[in-house]
């Protein structure tokens, strides 16, 4: 099998992990172990910890919750039912801060040389405008909380006044980290 890698996305990490308990310093050894014990000790529920849910249009950029019983109170019954709200049961997540999108060009703007563009060219264009994943991100973060909207919540309290408070958000699950040995 031939594997075509046709693009790299990265992005800075904030120094610290966001936490309900508020932040503590970023240690992948020590976050690493965390994780490692927490799979060992409780089942993997994706469904209670809400990779399923539209943070961005759940916690919006700007709406900023003064705390969590007033963030569950205000969310549709289908939506905080399903999540889990257990405070002695957190998870970590990688939060993306997205790079706001650029307009395409309408065919007036378009230069002869942008009108060569390949084939292929305009497929990756394509497959990163529909996926979150493949856009360029400006920042990530690791939170640790007890579903994705309490991580989204947090993210938007923290970024409240830097100029990464307007961006759309992606969290996805982290996954075990393997220390590399150097």
């Amino acid at each position: 099998m031939e594997v075509e890698i046709k693009r790299v996305v990265g992005a800075q990490f904030i120094a610290q992990v966001l936490s309900e308990a508020g932040g503590y310093p970023l240690d992948w050894p020590e976050v690493a172990r965390r994780i490692e014990a927490r799979l060992q000790e409780t089942a993997a529920d994706e469904f209670e910890q809400g990779y399923w849910v539209d943070t961005n249009q759940i916690v919006p950029a700007g709406a900023v919750h003064p705390d969590l019983e007033i963030l569950g109170q205000g969310l549709p019954e289908e939506i905080r039912s399903g999540l889990n709200w257990s405070g002695d049961k957190h998870f970590f997540f990688m939060l993306s801060v997205l790079r706001p999108t650029q307009p395409l060009p309408s065919e007036a703007e378009t230069s002869l040389e942008e009108s060569e563009r390949t084939e292929e060219e305009a497929k990756l264009e394509e497959f990163i405008s529909a996926l979150p994943e493949m856009r360029d991100k400006e920042a990530a973060a690791l939170i640790e909380a007890r579903n994705s909207v309490v991580a989204a919540w947090l993210w938007r309290r923290y970024a409240a006044d830097t100029p990464l408070a307007a961006n759309s958000i992606l969290i996805a699950p982290c996954c075990p980290i393997v220390p590399v040995e150097g």
